[in-house]
């Protein structure tokens, strides 16, 4: 079983123990806090070090953003030619595919199709076991898409660890699985209600940035929900520190660990 150390910031470096057998590092949500080359190669540099690879993470982008995260991506290919990439963009994919096909592709969680509203824990016992398990599952259970993942030589997907449970019965066998602990993503969007948040600017909008998300953290609390969700820049979490069965029988091989909001 790999553990994996998720890093947003090379700060987090401090949280390196020995028993990790990879890292993680990059930025899934936000294509403003997309890394400098200068972190990646300080991480690159430690990973090296340490003797564990690095993997790559990627967000959804704007055309924009998409430029930005082309150069990134071509100087991590650059220092580790085979190493692996997380994206969350079909188009990052795309673009990765193109011009480095010897970086080995990860289809990210935000692609998955998890079924992630915390509301669905009101009913999940209420209902019939196929209603269920459909609830728990994901889309890589549908035969024509691992097949086509396997087609384009994608051959790990990322999961959260959903509050009403997990099923990973239907999902191909040939197609590897990480779980992220403990933070599970619900929700994003560019529309970032923390940008702007500090000002007094009572207007609703996409506000000009200046990562206000890198100091403020929301707590949500609502009666429907039944727990405190976490609203961190354009992303909203919940904590779910349960180890799900799945682990104990082997239906998922890597563990991502991420020991502060991934933001």
């Amino acid at each position: 079983m790999d553990q994996v150390l998720y890093l947003s910031n090379p700060s987090g470096l401090k949280y390196y123990q020995k028993d990790f057998t990879r890292i993680y590092f990059g930025q899934e949500f936000c294509e403003k806090l997309l890394p400098s080359k200068d972190d990646l190669e300080k991480l690159g540099a430690f990973s090296e070090r340490a003797g564990v690879p690095l993997t790559l993470v990627t967000p959804y982008v704007t055309d924009k953003g998409l430029l930005s995260l082309e150069k990134l991506i071509e100087f991590f290919a650059e220092k580790m030619p085979k190493a692996e990439i997380v994206f969350n963009d079909w188009g990052v994919f795309q673009f990765t595919e193109e011009n480095f096909p010897e970086l080995k592709p990860v289809l990210g969680r935000l692609l998955n199709k998890q079924k992630r509203g915390p509301r669905i824990t009101n009913i999940i016992e209420q209902v019939p076991k196929e209603t269920r398990d459909y609830y728990r599952g994901a889309s890589l259970d549908v035969s024509v898409i691992a097949g086509f993942l396997k087609k384009k030589k994608i051959f790990r997907a990322e999961f959260d660890n959903l509050l009403q449970g997990l099923d990973m019965s239907g999902l191909d066998k040939e197609i590897k699985r990480s779980l992220y602990l403990p933070y599970l993503f619900i929700s994003t969007t560019r529309f970032c209600l923390t940008a702007n948040c500090d000002v007094g600017d009572t207007r609703v909008g996409v506000m000009p940035c200046h990562h206000e998300c890198q100091k403020y953290t929301f707590n949500l609390n609502n009666p429907v929900m039944k727990r405190t969700l976490i609203r961190k820049g354009n992303t909203i979490f919940a904590i779910n520190e349960n180890i799900p069965e799945i682990v104990s029988r082997g239906e998922v091989d890597r563990i991502v660990i991420q020991p502060e909001i991934p933001i």
